[in-house]
């Protein structure tokens, strides 16, 4: 079973990332990084690269437990990025991924907003919820 990360260079990504870590060091499923774009300040629209994420997964696991890290040495982790058809609706890349790897769940991050008593999603953390094919873990940033 794989579980999915949903990734941006953000500190939403980065949660998104931690969390779909301890999970597969847990679980020992298999981890599928899905990046999807992002707006850099230089190049415009991009993903992050296998490279970018293994850099990303070096800093969010720093703080991780000895076993955890350990584990994550022995991990093989895949990225895919989203195409430019995929741009446009983070949800449908999610939601294809997630049907095309058979995946267990899918981890999200989600942007801390003020505490109001009530929850409230995004569109795109709202359709997940509703349509994908396995549980969706949030979390927050």
């Amino acid at each position: 079973m794989v579980v999915v990360a949903a990734y941006a260079p953000t500190s939403q990504g980065d949660a998104a990332l931690e969390a779909a870590i301890r999970d597969v060091a847990v679980t020992d499923r298999e981890l599928l990084v899905a990046s999807f774009p992002y707006a850099d300040p230089f190049e415009g629209a991009c993903c992050a690269n296998a490279e970018e994420v293994q850099e990303a997964i070096n800093r969010v696991s720093a703080h991780m437990s000895h076993d955890e890290r350990a584990y994550l040495e022995t991990l093989k982790v895949r990225v895919r990025e989203a195409g430019a058809e995929s741009s446009r609706d983070i949800g449908d890349f999610l939601l294809r991924v997630a049907r095309e790897e058979n995946a267990s769940v899918i981890v999200i991050g989600l942007r801390h907003s003020a505490p109001v008593g009530r929850l409230m999603l995004g569109q795109t953390v709202k359709r997940l919820l509703l349509e994908a094919p396995c549980p969706v873990l949030v979390t927050k940033d």
